[in-house]
């Protein structure tokens, strides 16, 4: 794939972490919405997706979680 940003090939893998993975909405430089992006009971939430080591941007799938968004 093509890294939309500087057009040179990234990288395909996945990003893991621990049970969850999870997104935080800024809302005026405050915490707003706290999203659930991954979740593994087993300790092992992956995403796959791509990296370009030229300039730093990654590209995620991110699966569907059974768990509506947290405020």
């Amino acid at each position: 794939m093509k890294c939309p940003f500087c057009n040179l090939e990234m990288m395909e893998g996945y990003l893991k972490a621990g049970r969850y993975v999870q997104f935080q909405e800024m809302e005026n430089g405050r915490k707003g919405n706290q999203y659930l992006v991954a979740k593994s009971f087993m300790g092992d939430a992956k995403m796959e997706g791509y990296l370009c080591p030229s300039c730093r941007k990654v590209i995620l799938d991110i699966p569907l979680v059974e768990e509506p968004p947290k405020r």
